[in-house]
């Protein structure tokens, strides 16, 4: 959508449907002359230009900013003093034009002459009148003494990023004993400028240094080095320095008693460069284990990109409240506290997809930077492109080809729930709109069809080229896209524009059919989307032939609403024709063919997807063949190929009862990988139910080393025998892991007392907001199983839930559960009303006077929870919430 050619046609085309036809009125009476043709004016429509938001227009430019900060913590509240190294960007001017949101500023003065400036500060910008006009050859620099006031802002976050405050204090009056106190910040998108005066948009690079006074008892951490530190008294002053340009948005500061574990990576000058994990003191002894594949990280995509790690260090820090996923602040990633893992935990899987993913922005986001949030993708699709990338080099085709399936579907899903939009946006109503399942899961998809399309030596050699070109600097998409023309030598506009530049993606059908007599092999690719809102592609596609011969690969083009592709001399009727063979196309597909082909390819195709596909078409077949193929694809080496074969077992198990459960057995006790295992005792409980037998290896399994393992073997007692896996639980209850929680929670969910009514109550109170969720669903269903008097001791809990939460969906769950109490008790009220009627026709007195007090008991609980309920949501701040709750 920066292609302002685009725009334009858009303009016209609007315009063009808004025209009325010139009408034409003519006298009714008969005559042979006609005098008089009345012609109405044309009717138009006012002209109104496409909305269209602009790239930042650069009016000044930010050399370098030194700030000194110290903190107020029980007012929540930070004194600053900024000095700002500034130029004119072209062209002179006599004012400079600051963000600086919901501050106080004390004075501004002009550091050459110690003059006091004109200012005026109306509580999002700071506009400072110069004593004369400077050109841009002329700097000048600028003290602001200020005081910034976070819990003042009202600018909202997105669902993304919950919160837009830029600069947090946790546990600020050290109250909390359960809670680690401590002070971050966020700035992306605009919010750096609640704690510091600055141009706040992604244009706007600087060097910066930081100089942070805090209780010596904490640690710091900021961009760039630590270049000294100085004691004075009870408190310190730690200097960070950041002697490379970065976008003012990636500017952080956190502040705690952490622990920090330091690691290492060796450069190709034989460096050492700092990698440092910044933990509370209890998970010192997990940071390896959580972060410890970040060295290796950093090696691979340097040698991947032929880019070497561009920063001066590596940190990352694990922070409580926080307000997103994770943040990729320059050499300073901050995650929230939902990476926390014990090394067990991380037997189950850890977060390096979200670890390689910040890791990654420090080329694609830190060194080169979108220009406008419109160009978010810049950011965000090869962030998630890391993902895929890392877990090819480390776990294999499969696993990547597994995950980056589950980013497709997460960017079906968001299209479907938000609408199909562009990838590059100029029209965005809100720049936090941006931050959706376009810019990161259909970018990264985008990505890997550009990679199967030129080449992987072509690819990698392309963004080299891009990121040595634009080092330090900002971009827009042409610049990706040039920097692939630079190297492939072959004009790209198609590819960017239909996937970049427009919305959508293709809904295809594939057809095929051999012609014996003519040895002609005819395939047909019809494009189904609607064409008048989303492109025709130009679709280059690879066809993969099984024969006698072995296997051929064919390139063809499909650029047509329907391609006929006619290929020629094949002696024999093909085992398999695999369109798209290479599992790339980001599409909707259907894909017809025979059952026979989808046999030999999930016993033959290569890939992830090849197997996922014929599993969904046979699966469910009582063709013998189809069948053992099933049974067959039990002994795939790749864990979720064996796993996605469970799922499908129904028809193997009635026709072969006894190799399913010996195959099951065989996997749940000896398979490799812990989800294999897991899935295994999942359905040899689902399948063989009846059989008593297996409660001896159900046992046996909650000693495995691995959560998963260990909970499915719980729920499958559960099923045979609730007494023994009531017993289990009770001796996991103490465990302090949120996966163990969890397992716990989903057997007292079934099968538990109101003895158990504790130990969700004592948990919500300790978990954090990511775990928190799932545990809150389970308590919902614990509670549907218990009296009223249960439930009622839950809405407290509720309430704390949807009044404190920092994350928006974690608040909205508290929400969602008290209102599902309400129902519940209004529900219960009908039924009792119901019971004491049939009482009073029998004139049993006493029953009818314990029913009327509990009736009493849930209308009490019903005006009880509509009060809190009504209370809540006129304290409601979250956006998010708001919107889900219709809140206006």
């Amino acid at each position: 959508m920066k292609n302002s050619i685009l725009i334009s046609i858009l303009g016209l085309g609007a315009l063009a449907s808004s025209c009325s036809p010139k009408k034409q009125i003519q006298k009714t009476e008969p005559t042979p002359v006609v005098t008089e043709v009345i012609v109405e004016e044309e009717v138009k429509e006012p002209v109104v230009r496409a909305h269209y938001n602009p790239s930042e227009t650069r009016k000044s430019d930010i050399l370098h900013t030194e700030l000194h900060v110290s903190f107020d913590w029980l007012n929540r509240q930070m004194k600053g003093k900024a000095i700002l190294t500034v130029k004119p960007y072209f062209y002179e001017t006599d004012s400079l034009i600051l963000d600086a949101k919901a501050m106080d500023i004390h004075s501004v003065v002009l550091n050459s002459t110690n003059e006091n400036l004109v200012f005026s500060n109306d509580g999002a910008y700071l506009k400072i009148k110069l004593p004369k006009s400077y050109t841009r050859k002329e700097q000048y620099k600028v003290t602001i003494d200020y005081t910034a006031n976070p819990e003042k802002v009202t600018q909202e976050g997105s669902s993304a990023i919950s919160d837009a405050k830029g600069l947090y204090f946790i546990n600020h009056d050290g109250k909390d004993p359960k809670k680690h106190q401590e002070i971050w910040t966020q700035g992306e998108t605009e919010a750096s400028s609640v704690w510091f005066p600055t141009i706040d948009d992604p244009m706007e690079k600087t060097t910066h240094e930081i100089y942070i006074t805090v209780q010596d008892k904490f640690q710091t951490l900021s961009n760039g080095y630590l270049a000294d530190s100085k004691k004075e008294g009870t408190k310190r002053t730690d200097h960070w320095v950041m002697d490379k340009p970065n976008s003012t948005y990636l500017f952080m500061m956190a502040i705690g008693e952490f622990s920090i574990v330091k690691d290492s990576w060796k450069r190709k000058d034989g460096s050492e460069m700092e990698v440092n994990y910044y933990v509370e003191k209890q998970y010192e002894k997990d940071a390896r284990a959580i972060f410890g594949e970040t060295p290796k990280m950093i090696e691979h995509f340097s040698n991947l990109l032929g880019v070497e790690y561009p920063w001066v260090k590596y940190s990352q820090i694990v922070v409580r409240d926080y307000v997103s996923g994770a943040m990729e602040n320059t050499t300073a990633t901050i995650h929230g506290d939902f990476l926390y893992q014990t090394k067990r935990e991380i037997i189950d899987g850890g977060n390096e997809s979200i670890i390689a993913h910040e890791l990654f922005h420090h080329w694609f986001g830190d060194l080169v930077t979108c220009e406008s949030w419109a160009n978010l993708p810049l950011n965000e699709s090869f962030a998630n492109y890391s993902q895929f990338l890392w877990d090819e080099h480390k776990y294999g085709k499969m696993e990547a080809d597994m995950n980056a399936f589950g980013e497709m579907e997460g960017y079906f899903l968001s299209a479907q729930q938000g609408g199909h939009v562009d990838m590059i946006r100029y029209d965005y109503k809100n720049k936090e709109d941006m931050f959706d399942g376009h810019s990161y899961n259909k970018g990264g998809r985008i990505l890997n069809m550009l990679r199967t399309y030129v080449g992987d030596e072509a690819f990698f050699e392309s963004l080299k080229v891009y990121l040595t070109d634009n080092a330090y600097k900002n971009t827009e998409i042409s610049d990706l896209r040039k920097a692939f023309e630079e190297v492939t030598g072959e004009d790209l506009n198609w590819f960017f524009n239909e996937w970049f530049l427009a919305s959508g993606h293709p809904i295809v059908r594939f057809e095929q059919d051999y012609n014996a007599e003519n040895k002609e092999l005819t395939i047909k690719i019809i494009q189904k989307q609607d064409f008048e809102k989303y492109p025709l592609y130009k679709l280059p596609i690879k066809v993969d032939i099984y024969s006698k011969k072995g296997v051929v690969r064919e390139l063809v083009w499909a650029d047509e609403e329907e391609e006929v592709i006619v290929l020629k001399n094949i002696d024999n009727a093909p085992y398999l024709v695999n369109i798209d063979a290479t599992k790339t196309l980001l599409a909707k597909k259907v894909d017809k063919k025979s059952t026979e082909q989808w046999i030999y390819q999930l016993n033959n195709a290569p890939l992830w997807l090849d197997k996922k596909e014929a599993l969904a078409k046979i699966g469910n077949s009582s063709n013998e063949d189809a069948i053992q193929a099933v049974i067959k694809a039990l002994d795939h080496p790749f864990w979720n190929v064996k796993k996605m074969a469970m799922q499908k077992l129904k028809k193997a198990v009635a026709a072969h009862p006894n190799a399913v459960k010996l195959k099951l057995g065989n996997i749940a006790a000896n398979g490799k990988h812990p989800k294999e295992r897991a899935a295994a005792i999942k359905y040899l409980s689902k399948y063989f139910s009846d059989d008593k037998n297996l409660n001896v290896l159900y046992e046996k399994m909650t000693k495995d080393s691995s959560y998963n393992v260990l909970g499915s073997a719980i729920e499958a007692l559960s099923k045979s025998d609730p007494s023994k896996a009531m017993s289990l639980a009770k001796e996991f209850e103490a465990v302090k892991s949120a996966k163990v929680n969890q397992i716990v929670a989903n057997i007292y969910a079934e099968n538990g007392t109101e003895k158990e009514n504790d130990f969700f109550v004592n948990n919500l109170s300790e978990l954090n907001s990511m775990n928190k969720y799932g545990f809150i669903q389970s308590y919902n269903t614990y509670l549907n199983n218990q009296s009223n008097k249960t439930k009622a001791k839950a809405v407290s809990v509720f309430e704390d839930i949807a009044k404190n939460e920092s994350m928006w969906f974690v608040k909205l769950s508290g929400y969602q559960s008290l209102m599902k109490l309400q129902d519940g008790f209004e529900k219960e009220q009908k039924t009792i009303s119901t019971k004491i009627a049939s009482l009073q026709l029998n004139n049993e007195t006493m029953k009818i006077a314990a029913q009327e007090k509990e009736l009493n008991f849930c209308i009490a609980q019903s005006k009880r929870i509509k009060s809190t309920l009504a209370n809540l949501k006129a304290a409601e701040t979250d956006s998010n919430v708001k919107k889900y709750l219709g809140i206006k």
